[in-house]
């Protein structure tokens, strides 16, 4: 079997992972970020959380605006 090299711009490689289904891109993203499972379940642990002492104060963690989020952050970090 003959082997050829194509040279292909990375731009270009960008645009058509683009293109991708979901279950593609994750693919590519798994394949990039081995530990991206690991990542996701950290993420989805901070967030479960983040709701929880939203909950705590009567607020909705999922209604806050991004700024507010920010101030509650703060607010948590220095409690500590």
């Amino acid at each position: 079997m003959q082997t050829i090299t194509l040279e292909v711009p990375e731009a270009q490689i960008i645009r058509w992972v683009g293109q991708l289904s979901p279950v593609a891109k994750r693919d590519v993203l798994k394949l990039l970020v081995p530990r991206l499972d690991e990542a996701e379940s950290l993420v989805d642990y901070g967030e479960q959380r983040m709701r929880e002492l939203s909950a705590r104060r009567g607020l909705n963690w999922d209604r806050l605006p991004e700024d507010e989020r920010e101030q509650l952050v703060d607010a948590l970090l220095h409690e500590a």
